[in-house]
């Protein structure tokens, strides 16, 4: 059993009952957001469950081991390329499933969306976990983790032979404008896939610009050994009107926030394409509207999902920071086993806790004075054993 998988098991023994957090009246705002782990088979043991790309790689690799190995490179070519493997379906337990040998060696992975870019989206562009808002129909919270996710992505959470949801991680609630306007509870719900593999994605264009399947290690790396990415944040444009936004901007200096960079490798991205005449569409990609004709006639708008797009090693790197951030820091907290109850009787600068409140609980101030008062303060509520 991998590092990964033995990891992601404590993980999933440590969840216990989440906190969560009642509504205080009709108008009381709700969200719910989906944690999706898949475990990806071993590519060199399964090469039929890797990528398109990578076995195209894998075909070039083999075709010129054969072409040197002769009768020998050719049987080892097709001994990889069909090798079973034996998945159990809807497994009744989640020992039954990591019994099995793909799971064993296999690659955890966490699906993250980058979201479509949008003037009246709050957190437009960022990277983030599928979810929204809840809605008067949804029986609970998890059917509102369950239904955005189906909405944004094409995901059918509910689909109990293909998803299982492990539990939850305690309900938080999220505030704006430095704590003085409420928006609402947030509930993060974990799910895991129980196939080898992960049924067609059907992303929403308006919701979703890329998805992407980041792995565990990743942050397992990140997390144990820190090392961040600086968010840096200007206050006094978030603070006052513009003519003091300079006096202000001396006196309260800038604000940084810890995160972590994810290589840009998209399962899928929608792209919005306009030509002069009927675009030749890839076999990979698949037309999600209309042609929309000039009054010339051959002008075509099209956006389309490109899915196996190739891999920009050049492309900006994807940042989780913020509130994505810390659920997965409280999600991978749990690898060192079950959370006291009693977080009074926990020193605020043990080992864990200085991790947790540094993976963006605590900001980082460019003023001295600012530094030293907000991280004195955070610490004193987090000793308190309050958020």
């Amino acid at each position: 059993m991998t590092r990964e998988i033995t990891a992601l098991t404590t993980i999933i023994d440590s969840l216990g009952p989440p906190r969560k957090i009642k509504s205080k009246g009709p108008k009381y705002r709700r969200a719910s957001v989906a944690i999706i782990i898949r475990v990806r088979p071993d590519p060199h043991r399964y090469s039929q469950y890797s990528s398109a790309r990578q076995q195209q790689q894998d075909q070039k690799t083999s075709a010129g081991s054969a072409k040197q190995g002769g009768p020998q490179g050719q049987q080892q070519q097709g001994q990889q390329q069909l090798r079973p493997i034996q998945a159990i379906e809807n497994p009744e337990s989640l020992d039954e499933f990591f019994d099995q040998d793909w799971v064993r060696t296999g690659v955890p992975e966490v699906l993250f969306i980058e979201r479509a870019t949008r003037k009246t989206d709050r957190w437009s562009g960022h990277v983030a976990l599928p979810g929204g808002k809840r809605e008067e129909a949804d029986e609970d919270d998890q059917e509102t983790a369950a239904r955005e996710t189906l909405e944004e992505i094409g995901l059918d959470l509910s689909d109990l032979t293909q998803f299982r949801c492990l539990g939850a991680l305690d309900d938080r609630e999220l505030w704006t404008s430095f704590g003085r306007v409420f928006l609402m509870v947030l509930s993060p719900f974990v799910y895991i896939q129980l196939s080898p593999s992960t049924p067609p994605l059907k992303p929403q264009p308006d919701e979703v610009a890329s998805v992407h399947w980041q792995p565990l290690s990743l942050f397992l790396d990140r997390l144990e050994k820190p090392q961040w990415t600086p968010m840096t944040i200007n206050l006094s444009s978030k603070l006052t009107p513009r003519l003091s936004r300079t006096f202000l901007r001396g006196l309260f200096g800038t604000m940084s926030l810890h995160s972590i960079e994810m290589p840009y490798r998209p399962e899928f991205v929608l792209r919005t394409t306009t030509s002069s005449a009927p675009s030749r569409l890839q076999q990979s990609t698949v037309d999600l509207s209309s042609s929309t004709l000039s009054s010339a006639g051959v002008a075509t708008t099209k956006v389309v999902i490109e899915y196996e797009p190739e891999w920009d090693p050049e492309h900006k790197p994807l940042k989780l920071w913020g509130l994505t951030l810390q659920m997965m820091a409280d999600l991978l907290e749990l690898k060192d086993g079950p959370i006291q109850l009693d977080i009074r009787q926990k020193v605020w600068d043990s080992k864990r806790m200085r991790r947790r409140l540094d993976a963006g609980y605590l900001p980082g101030f460019s003023q001295t004075d600012m530094h030293f008062w907000v991280r004195a303060l955070l610490k004193f509520h987090s000793w308190q054993g309050t958020e």
